[in-house]
């Protein structure tokens, strides 16, 4: 049986989040990816064992990581009028009102209204046909994503040096002495000599010579055909500093600018799946010494 949009629990189009079993309105949590946010209708209790956040807009959720969450989804409904097809856009209880996705131009202009680039129609329910509700999963491709950017170390510019045979984050730059700092944690490699400027971060210090290979890793990728390095990631997307040279390309593509004096630097931060060329690069340090 088909379930009324009218007497649904939420809105004809939105997301939804199941956690332990029971549905709420959901949306992703701002600032806190990759987490989902759930916003329990007024009166409802608070979903059990997680924390309220107040957005910027004064709307109070709940954030959840999704691995904690059953499902995530976004909603949509679609139905016929006189055979033609529409989106839902609002239920009464005795009429719907949706957004024409046809294509006949006669059509709309003799039932319809424009709004925008789009036509509406508000319609009697007894005349609606073929009422049905749309799902798409966003949980499985939030997996997915999470487990990408976890892969790559989320696109970040890294620098490693291998000593005895262990591969160890290091500094990109050796410091004044000609020394390299590496940061090797609970492991202490006893010809390295600690470093004392902080003691207790697990750092030792290296001569080059000391080094089987010592190198920077990082990544460029195209968006809009325009070339970037990547400098990590903000709520899931990639971030990247424009390296091409044209200002045209920055102002028609709104880039965002982040230059300082003396210094031009045009950043965007774009979905995945909208870039293009996305590659690794592996940079010898070792060379230069």
């Amino acid at each position: 049986m088909t379930i009324d949009p009218a007497s649904h629990p939420f809105p004809v189009k939105g997301e939804v989040a199941v956690f332990h079993g029971e549905l709420y309105r959901a949306r992703g949590a701002v600032g806190l990816w990759p987490c989902v946010e759930l916003l329990p209708e007024p009166g409802r209790l608070a979903p059990e064992g997680l924390a309220p956040r107040e957005a910027a807009d004064g709307s109070v959720g709940y954030p959840v990581p999704p691995e904690r969450l059953e499902a995530w989804y976004a909603v949509t409904w679609t139905f016929r009028w006189h055979g033609e097809l529409f989106e839902c856009a609002a239920a009464a209880a005795a009429t719907l009102t949706g957004d024409y996705l046809g294509s006949d131009e006669h059509f709309a202009k003799e039932h319809l209204k424009r709004r925008g680039i789009r036509y509406r129609g508000v319609f009697p329910r007894d005349e609606v046909t073929e009422l049905e509700e749309h799902r798409e999963d966003l949980l499985q491709p939030l997996h997915v994503l999470v487990r990408r950017l976890a892969e790559v170390d989320h696109f970040r510019p890294k620098a490693y040096a291998v000593h005895g045979g262990r591969t160890y984050p290091a500094a990109a730059e050796a410091d004044a002495s000609g020394l390299i700092a590496l940061t090797t944690g609970d492991d202490q490699p006893e010809d390295l000599v600690a470093d004392s400027r902080d003691p207790g971060a697990g750092r030792f210090l290296a001569a080059p010579e000391q080094l089987d290979a010592w190198y920077r890793t990082h990544w460029t990728f195209r968006w809009r055909g325009g070339p970037f390095d990547a400098v990590g990631t903000v709520d899931g997307r990639i971030k990247g500093v424009y390296t091409g040279g044209s200002w045209g390309f920055a102002d028609n593509f709104q880039l965002t600018d982040e230059s300082d004096p003396g210094h031009t630097r045009y950043t965007v931060t774009a979905a995945l799946k909208s870039v293009t060329d996305l590659e690794r690069h592996r940079t010898d340090l070792l060379a230069d010494q």
